[in-house]
Parts: C-alpha cells; sequence; structure tokens
C-alpha cells in the first residue's frame, strides 16, 4: 500500500522530536502515552460509490470506531461520503496512524465485497495518513472533515454519517 502525507516516514519520526503536538492520552488498550494528531482520508475511486445506502454509511461509522479500538488510536472527529471518508485520529506514531487507514479500508472492503459481491472495490486506493503539525493544520482538518457533509447536499450539523454533532453539540457537554 502507498501512504502519503507532508513528509516521509523517516522524516517524520525525526520531526516530532521538534513539534510541540505530543498530547499525553489514555489509548483503548488503557496504555498513557504521547500521541500526535493525524488525518486518515480514504479516496474512494470517481467511479465507485462506497456508501450506497443508509446501511452502508452505518457499517463504515462501525468500523472507523471498531479498528480504531483493535489499532489502539482516539478517534477526533470522522465523515463519511458516497465516495470516500476522512478520519482524525490521535496515533503513537505515522506507522500506527497508516495502519489503521489500511485496517479501516481492509474491513470496509471486505463487508462491501460480501454485500454486494463486488471483488476490489478499494484496490488501487491509497490511504493517506497526514500528520497534523501545527496549529493551523489541526483547526484547519478538524473544520474540513465535516464539511464533507456539503459533498452529500446536507447542513453540516444535520448529517449523521459525522462526529460533529459528537464534537460539538451542547447535549454531550
Amino acid at each position: 500500500p502507498v501512504f502519503s502525507g507532508t513528509r516521509p516516514a523517516i522524516q517524520q519520526t525525526k520531526y516530532f522530536n521538534i513539534m510541540k503536538r505530543n498530547v499525553l492520552r489514555k489509548l483503548p488498550s488503557g496504555e498513557t502515552v504521547n500521541v500526535q494528531p493525524f488525518h486518515i482520508s480514504i479516496k474512494g475511486m470517481e467511479k465507485a460509490i462506497l456508501c450506497r445506502d443508509n446501511e452502508d454509511y452505518g457499517v463504515m461509522v462501525k468500523y472507523i470506531a471498531v479498528c480504531a479500538h483493535r489499532k489502539n488510536v482516539i478517534v477526533i472527529i470522522y465523515a463519511v461520503v458516497s465516495n470516500h471518508g476522512h478520519v482524525a485520529v490521535l496515533a503513537k506514531s505515522y506507522q500506527e496512524a497508516c495502519e489503521y487507514g489500511e485496517e479501516l479500508k481492509r474491513n470496509y472492503a471486505q463487508w462491501f465485497q460480501t454485500k454486494y459481491l463486488e471483488k476490489q472495490i478499494l484496490r488501487g486506493v491509497d490511504v493517506q495518513a497526514i500528520l497534523l503539525d501545527s496549529d493551523w493544520y489541526v483547526r484547519n482538518a478538524l473544520a474540513y472533515i465535516p464539511r464533507n457533509a456539503l459533498d452529500n447536499g446536507y447542513p453540516i450539523d444535520k448529517y449523521k454519517w459525522s462526529g460533529f454533532r459528537a464534537m460539538f453539540s451542547k447535549k454531550n457537554r
């Protein structure tokens, strides 16, 4: 699989020591470690519709959570639209962020293949993991991800396949 981001993984590891983007958090495993924010993107193909009905969207959202638990990352916010998805996560490393994205892609592709009997729907689709290495980048990614609801013609705060309401709703405070 091809992973792309703002810097190659080797340089990112070196870069982490310079930036103050590390935050101490408790992971799903119970381990408390320094993590960094990443933007994970699974780009669908222009002709491939990955989410064709409400069940598809619901399954993708569930896999976002299940795979986060399996890969020991924390989901900050997400959005799923018909042909792609975005997730902002906290992960220990660039490699772990990439592994999470690949796990999400693999699990959803298997489910999709079983439901629609279409093989290799996500073959050739890259998972991108990009380190959010500045306040500007974090702020813009967290705003960009839920704005994907507009691609499906919904107001951001009404779109049910996004983590926007969970993150910003006054009811959850």
